[in-house]
Formats: structure tokens, sequence, C-alpha cells
């Protein structure tokens, strides 16, 4: 969307995907908070939505615990997506505590890139370096594995067009149990 989309373009939107992707539903529509104080009116239109149909489930955005609240006191949510990373998006800590508490999924994004996020490419850390060379793994597969390591509740979506990374970033979930992994953060 861009920028936040004000409360009476929603539908707009939902119905445009609806026609552009040829469906009669969308399975999760994720609101993108942005400098908002509440998020209420916004998602009670796509609350609204989703009581009619056009959205199966609903997600949040880029969003502090107190959105998290206010969205939930209006409908169910059931994926929240904010930044996170072994050396990252830390301040997300406590969020990823309550969402699991709330049987809600944490979609971390910018796991790997890091601070450099909109640059791409792999974020820098010579203890992610030094811990992925002794277990002869790549520091892409550290970075993700740490952060499923987080929790069942824990998706990661790191995204790649080259059919070597996605091999690696497939063996990655294989790794959340080495010893020391937790420990890199």
């Amino acid at each position: 969307m861009g920028r936040l989309a004000r409360p009476d373009q929603l539908r707009g939107l939902v119905e445009a995907d609806l026609g552009s992707l040829g469906r009669d539903h969308l399975d999760v529509v994720y609101l993108r908070q942005q400098g908002l104080e509440s998020v209420a009116e916004h998602f009670g239109v796509l609350a609204d939505l989703r009581r009619e149909g056009l959205i199966r489930h609903l997600g949040l955005s880029n969003v502090r615990l107190a959105h998290l609240d206010q969205a939930e006191a209006i409908a169910p949510v059931v994926a929240v997506q904010n930044r996170y990373g072994v050396d990252f998006g830390r301040v997300n800590d406590e969020i990823l505590d309550v969402c699991r508490a709330r049987g809600i999924a944490f979609v971390p994004f910018f796991a790997l890139t890091g601070a450099g996020r909109e640059q791409g490419g792999l974020a820098g850390n010579d203890t992610v370096t030094a811990f992925a060379h002794a277990h002869g793994v790549t520091p892409a597969q550290v970075r993700l594995a740490w952060t499923l390591s987080r929790g069942p509740h824990v998706l990661a979506i790191p995204g790649t067009g080259n059919p070597t990374h996605l091999a690696e970033n497939l063996s990655a979930a294989d790794l959340v149990d080495l010893p020391g992994l937790s420990e890199l953060a």
C-alpha cells in the first residue's frame, strides 16, 4: 500500500487486490502501522471486511504492544510482522514474547539484512560470522536459525531468488538447536 491508507480507502484497496488476484477472499491482510497512536479505526474497517468474508485473517505490521492490544479488542490477530534480528530490532523482544503467550505468529522482517535493511544483502557481524565458520554453515543460516530459535511461533521470510540460497535457507531450520546459538544476541 505504500503510504498508510485512510480508513475509507481500505475497502477499495482490498477489493482491488481481490480483483487482480481473481479471488473472493484474501487469506491474510496486514495493517502496516505508520505513526498512528491508535490502530483502532483502520483495524475496525479490516475487521468489518473480515466479517463480510472478504478477508480470512488479520495481522499487524510495524506495531507496538499498545497497537496489538487495541487491535485484539476489535478482532483476532493471527500474526505480527515487525523488524527483528540477532543484532537488529531487539526492541521487539517484548512483543515477540507477548505473541508467544497469546498464540500469535511473529513474522520478523530484516532478519538477514539488519541495519542495512533497504540496501539488501547480509548484515555483517563478527560474532555471527565466527559462529558460522565454527559450525560449517553460512552467516545467513545462523541468522535464520537464531531467528527461528526464538520460539515455535516465529516464522522467517528471508526471500531469495537464488536456488542455492533457497536450499541454505531451508536447511537453517535444522540448526536451531546448535549449542551457543541463543547466546549470540
